[in-house]
């Protein structure tokens, strides 16, 4: 009888220890009702985070049609911390959803191939970066799946498509004018081999550093998206914005798939086309916002360079060989032809 209980009492020992051991799911339920944590590094709405605005609406859209029996608790601007805090805990299913760059699910997660989409000149320009947006959830979830990653892309919200910045000594017409050029760049393999393939000398350095950077004559320029240059006030420090439309910056929503799963089917295919809709539509209206962010950089006076046909050409054609390097060497041949057959046939 003693050794009995002896082993029943191990045994809801170790019950206890796998208990505590395992990763506690981050969806919430209760009486018919789910709750989904979404946490995110972009800007809240009321700071003016384009992301965010349309993260709202589709949480409110996803409430509405699921009657309240589906909520989403969303916390923006880092609040619960960063990448690298908050994708592996996407992962293990301790927070259900979160937002970030395709390179940094691939290097935080070891799946470097699903980065493709941030390569140079995968698209050329808005239209051909809003039909990647539609399809890239797809492709991604096939890659994701391929790998066995438990995580499921609901969405691709478009941050814009990067320009070359310089300052009035150095206007940049075409390759040629990049020679030497010292471009601040962030700390990435893809952003300074881009620069680097026109000529320029990349300099990896915090965004905090560059407008003292540009004044001091450190570098020449830096590469940028409308958006980001007026939330840090850089237009005051440059004066060139050459329109060299070189890397798309297309972030993923990304939710636990096990967590996703366990939500009822109903209100799990609500999730899924709400998100799905909402994040084409946040895609097409960033395209619009950016033209305009661009007028408020003019204003400061900043002046644009649209490079001719050839010049253009001539920027891409130095990148080419890099990127399709990079498509080669993480298996994306197949991947990235199906994009491109895609933005073919839905842009004219």
């Amino acid at each position: 009888m003693k050794s009995m209980k002896k082993l029943l009492a191990f045994a809801l020992v170790l019950v206890l220890i796998t208990a505590l051991a395992a990763p506690a799911s981050a969806l919430k339920e209760k009486k018919g009702e789910y709750t989904l944590t979404f946490y995110h590094i972009f800007a809240a709405e009321e700071s003016g985070g384009h992301e965010s605005l349309w993260i709202n609406k589709a949480v409110a859209e996803v409430e509405k049609q699921t009657e309240g029996r589906l909520k989403i608790d969303v916390v923006p601007a880092s609040a619960m911390g960063g990448e690298s805090e908050l994708i592996p805990q996407v992962a293990a299913g301790t927070v259900d959803m979160t937002l970030s760059g395709p390179s940094v699910y691939g290097d935080i997660l070891h799946i470097d191939q699903i980065g493709w989409s941030e390569l140079p000149y995968v698209v050329d320009n808005y239209d051909q970066m809003n039909a990647l947006g539609e399809i890239l959830p797809d492709l991604t979830n096939k890659q994701l799946e391929e790998a066995g990653v438990n995580l499921y892309c609901l969405g691709a919200m478009s941050q814009g498509i990067r320009c070359l910045c310089t300052v009035e000594k150095y206007p940049v017409n075409s390759v040629a004018d990049c020679n030497g050029l010292r471009i601040r760049v962030p700390e990435s393999d893809v952003y300074m081999n881009t620069v680097a393939g026109w000529g320029c000398a990349p300099t990896a350095m915090g965004s905090s550093q560059v407008i003292t950077s540009l004044s001091n004559g450190t570098i020449e320029g830096l590469e940028s998206d409308p958006a980001s240059i007026l939330a840090r006030g850089q237009q005051e420090a440059f004066h060139w914005y050459t329109e060299t439309y070189h890397i798309a910056s297309l972030n993923l929503l990304m939710i636990n798939k096990d967590n996703l799963m366990s939500i009822p089917e109903d209100l799990r295919q609500v999730l899924i086309d709400v998100f799905k809709d909402y994040c084409v539509q946040q895609c097409y209206d960033r395209a619009i916002v950016n033209a305009n962010l661009l007028e408020d950089i003019k204003a400061a006076g900043v002046e644009v360079i649209t490079p001719s046909e050839e010049a253009f050409a001539g920027f891409k054609d130095a990148d080419t060989p890099f990127r399709d390097s990079k498509i080669a060497e993480w298996g994306d041949e197949e991947i990235f032809a199906e994009a491109q057959a895609y933005i073919a046939e839905h842009v004219s």
